[in-house]
């Protein structure tokens, strides 16, 4: 038994196996006008494979120059229109991926960021304390989402003054917290029990 992964690899797989085994076939064509035939079937067969291609406005030139790029530009044939070598067209460069560093991820990278700048403010001021409420009541709704109902707000208050490194008091976000109206208790599930559930499917 023949697996795929034994197989070449495809150079477009958009279209299959078939339609590349179809341009090996007309590359070994020895004679050019049934060559030439033989690519018009086989741009007709991508056209059925990708209607969506076939009718856009550069539908024609996209079939015949992913024609073009299947046989490596080695298929000599008579082609009806110029065609646009993608091998000579330089690769764009990858972009960077941001290797941030989250404590403690279902807080989230910005509560981080946001933390990290309280510890730069002076407490008792009102942009601290204004800092200090918004944080505290997004922790505490995002450790919500993500645990359930019936959080601790000492929990929120500990991992503050861990991330902040002891610049915000636990007492200070504990009042901040309870002073706060209780969101109405639901069936809610927590965010990590539904997606246990449902890959349980």
């Amino acid at each position: 038994m023949e697996y795929n992964s034994q197989k070449p690899k495809m150079v477009l797989p958009a279209y299959g196996r078939l339609v590349q085994q179809m341009v090996a076939r007309a590359l070994q064509e020895p004679d050019r006008q049934v060559r030439q035939q033989m690519a018009a079937h086989i741009v007709q067969v991508m056209a059925r494979l990708r209607p969506e291609v076939a009718r856009s406005a550069d539908g024609p030139q996209m079939l015949w120059d992913d024609l073009a790029y299947l046989a490596q530009y080695q298929l000599d044939i008579d082609y009806p229109c110029e065609i646009q070598n993608r091998t000579q067209t330089p690769r764009p460069a990858r972009l960077p991926y941001p290797g941030n560093t989250i404590r403690m991820r279902h807080y989230g990278y910005l509560a981080q960021v946001a933390l990290d700048r309280m510890k730069t403010l002076t407490p008792d001021t009102p942009r601290y304390r204004q800092l200090m409420e918004k944080m505290a009541l997004r922790m505490k709704r995002n450790l919500t989402d993500w645990r359930g109902e019936g959080i601790d707000n000492g929990k929120v208050a500990r991992d503050m003054v861990l991330y902040t490194d002891g610049h915000v008091e636990a007492e200070e976000v504990e009042k901040t917290l309870s002073a706060q109206p209780q969101r109405p208790a639901g069936n809610q599930k927590p965010a990590r029990a539904r997606f246990v559930r449902r890959n349980r499917r």
